[in-house]
């Protein structure tokens, strides 16, 4: 908020939104009978396809097209607002203005009479709209989608679309953008931090690209002011004010969109339950005028009046100055300032007491302010009672249904259809590891004294939230690793990772079309412990695997810790026989701690790995086909437009239950690596193989690894690492006091 702030003093608010840069007027009165059609509105596509391929090309990484169907998305959301807010405005005019079918108001039908010449009025309107700016212009915009429009979600993805491609100010606006509303998002909030240092970035030139018109005015009014130009500054207040309140009625306009009630009411409920809707949207329109680039400015509406009041004066407009002042006075009653001002005034000659009377314009302002705030309350105070009833009532519905479930569940245990090959599940029980001698439980996130493991990447940006993948608790980030580091753990992969690792040396264990290869890491410490490898290959799993988790745990907010329960290194390479065209999947869809059957029901139950809390994959490559990774309904429906294509550096992360279902696509061509990361909230089941791993790595850094000639690593190693442990005194001190 403080950068924000320091920005609005910089001169932000009140830069030209005439600059070079990517600039998006929100001044435009468009008269649609003067602008050529097709640069107002792309007909071929609504809006929602033009946000969706937006975020495709997002993904897909094409800088240019994000960048080009995101500004369309900002272009297109305006004129379709501009048209939906004028039909609006024009048929509640034509509505209000029109005589009654009949003089006598029958059981208040009058007010029906209205409402359908208004929906005539309004059917007739978006006609004409959609004659003007194509057959698709009106077409009605997915809840979400425009939810995602209001909320500028746009901004969010397009600054790192100009990031990428060294548009550093532009990227710059757009973030800035987004902040103004979501200044709270400590990530981006850092981002752009980063961004005011880049090569070509001034401070002074960021500006917000939605910034209201009136905005600009103000600001050009208080300048004048300041220079004491009165005559200037009454023109620019005046129009300022005009522009303001506007603004608000035309976001109230919009406000009488549609209502999804999540139930079906009676005529009359339904009625109510829409309008309490629309006024509680209404009401948070001054809220949103009073956000002037990230500052909230509750006084802004009534500054104007304090502005004015002097700069009448200061013309001897007296009649003028005296109607400002108590127009302030309606905000603010006991004002000692604006009461002096105001008795001051009344001191002068000529000054009559029907000149301190309030403009009309905020005398009607002010009492629909008041009206509706009270109604408001009166609605949430008298329905208070029966909401909890309802709830209540809810409750007792839900707790039934739980139990009837578990019931059902109970009863058809037998008849469970399990995943034939679960997913490796964790690492060796710490009471086998310790075998007696103490060591401290510790939170994993101490463990590793690297210092670099706790370095916050920079570059690390999420680009698709549960909104973008159609769910819950799901996200997807960029920027866990660069390339060279990529190709590294290929390379590491390639020469350490065992056929069937996990699957009891199935090489094919999810499809016949497949070879599964695997390492852990326990497998890789032991490796280190003996010379086998270079001690940096498991530093380098430690540090990012870290990265990993700390980021998923700060990204849900968790209010317990998050720890390691198993880490896999898996690659799966498409056998030389495999058909192009295969039907199968890489990895069948499946839940990550619960047992999915035939009924799509899924039981947290042994042998499935309950403790597992969330989930993570971090990908190596993407020089294969096919082997996308993809979220789904159920097991055979696969939800494919919540696909997640691997990248170097790409990692999908969610949490484990039946609420996030997913699979891997076949792997039509080459080798797909990733990192499987698996996480639990339940000490008990932390991933031992780990904490072992850094007492290696402590002791091969001192001393060297250990000697010993012709040792051969068997599949099942943890008798061998375990034996070790026991053996090698300064790896158990190195065990017993690891920090």
């Amino acid at each position: 908020m403080m950068l924000i702030v320091l920005l609005f003093f910089c001169g932000t608010i009140v830069a030209s939104n005439d600059t070079l840069y990517n600039i998006i007027p929100s001044d435009e009165r468009i008269d649609l009978k003067e602008q050529n059609k097709e640069d107002r509105y792309p007909q071929n596509r609504t809006l929602n396809e033009l946000f969706m391929d937006a975020v495709h090309a997002y993904l897909e990484e094409d800088w240019d097209y994000c960048i080009e169907n995101f500004n369309a998305v900002s272009h297109g959301y305006k004129f379709y607002k501009r048209m939906i807010i004028n039909c609006r405005k024009k048929c509640r005019i034509y509505a209000a203005g029109t005589a009654p079918i009949f003089p006598e108001n029958i059981e208040d039908l009058h007010f029906y009479e209205k409402k359908v010449r208004e929906t005539l009025c309004l059917l007739t309107c978006n006609q004409e709209y959609r004659e003007i700016a194509g057959s698709k212009a009106l077409k009605m915009l997915s809840r979400d989608i425009e939810q995602k429009l209001m909320e500028r979600r746009v901004y969010e993805y397009l600054h790192n679309c100009y990031y990428q491609k060294n548009r550093y100010q532009d990227a710059a606006n757009a973030l800035f953008t987004f902040l103004v509303v979501h200044p709270d998002n400590e990530i981006n909030m850092n981002i752009f931090k980063r961004y005011l240092t880049l090569p070509g970035v001034q401070t002074e030139n960021v500006v917000n690209l939605e910034t209201p018109f009136y905005v600009n005015i103000y600001f050009k009014g208080v300048s004048a002011y300041e220079n004491e130009d009165y005559a200037k500054a009454i023109s620019l207040f005046e129009t300022s004010l005009q522009l303001y309140l506007e603004e608000e009625e035309e976001c109230r306009f919009y406000c009488e969109g549609p209502f999804d009630q999540g139930w079906h009411p009676e005529f009359t409920s339904s009625i109510a339950n829409h309008f309490a809707y629309c006024l509680k949207c209404k009401r948070a329109c001054s809220r949103m005028l009073n956000n002037v680039n990230g500052d909230y400015r509750r006084d802004m509406l009534r500054s104007h009046y304090d502005y004015l009041q002097f700069s009448y004066y200061k013309l001897g407009k007296l009649k003028a100055a005296c109607a400002a002042v108590e127009s302030f006075l309606l905000f603010d009653p006991v004002d000692t300032r604006m009461l002096q001002n105001r008795k001051y005034y009344s001191t002068q000659p000529k000054v009559k007491e029907d000149y301190f009377s309030p403009r009309q314009e905020i005398i009607i302002y002010l009492k629909r302010q008041e009206y509706e705030l009270s109604l408001l309350h009166y609605i949430s105070n008298e329905f208070l009672t029966i909401d909890k009833k309802f709830k209540k009532i809810k409750k007792k519905k839900h707790e039934k249904e739980m139990n009837n479930t578990k019931a059902k569940e109970l009863k058809k245990k037998s008849d469970v259809e399990v995943i034939r090959h679960p997913s490796p599940g964790h690492s060796f029980s710490y009471t086998k590891l310790l075998n007696n001698f103490s060591m401290k439980r510790i939170k994993d996130h101490e463990m590793f004294d690297i210092e670099k493991q706790r370095r916050i990447k920079n570059d690390i940006n999420t680009i698709a939230k549960e909104q973008d993948l159609g769910g819950i608790n799901r996200y997807v980030t960029d920027g866990f690793l660069n390339s060279i580091e990529c190709e590294s753990l290929m390379q590491f992969a390639s020469i350490t990772t065992i056929e069937g690792d996990g699957y009891t040396e199935n090489k094919s264990p999810h499809s016949k079309y497949e070879k599964f290869e695997g390492i852990t890491i326990g497998r890789v410490a032991l490796m280190v412990y003996i010379g086998k490898i270079e001690p940096e290959w498991l530093e380098l799993l430690l540090e990012k695997t870290e990265q990993v988790r700390d980021n998923v745990d700060r990204y849900f907010g968790l209010d317990r810790h998050l720890y390691f329960t198993y880490t896999h290194l898996v690659c799966r390479t498409a056998l030389p026989d495999s058909p192009i065209d295969r039907d199968d999947l890489s990895h069948q869809v499946h839940a990550d701690n619960c047992l999915l059957n035939s009924n799509d029901t899924c039981l947290r139950e042994s042998p499935a790995y309950i403790w597992r809390d969330y989930s993570a994959i971090l990908y190596l490559n993407d020089d294969f086909q096919g082997g996308e990774f993809f979220f789904a309904k159920d097991r055979t429906i696969r939800a494919m437009d919540n696909i997640v294509s691997p990248r170097c550096g790409r990692m999908v992360a969610f949490s484990a239950g039946e609420e996030n279902l997913h699979g891997v696509r076949a792997i039509s061509r080459g080798k797909r690596c990733a990192l499987a990361l698996w996480f639990t909230q339940n000490e008990i089941y932390l991933e031992y193989e780990r904490i072992l791993a850094l007492a290696i790595l402590k002791r091969v850094k001192q001393i060297g690894p250990f000697k010993e000639n012709d040792i051969q690593i068997p599949l099942k190693y943890e008798d061998i690492l375990i034996k070790y442990v026991h053996n090698d005194e300064l790896l158990k001190y190195f065990l017993k006091n690891i920090r």
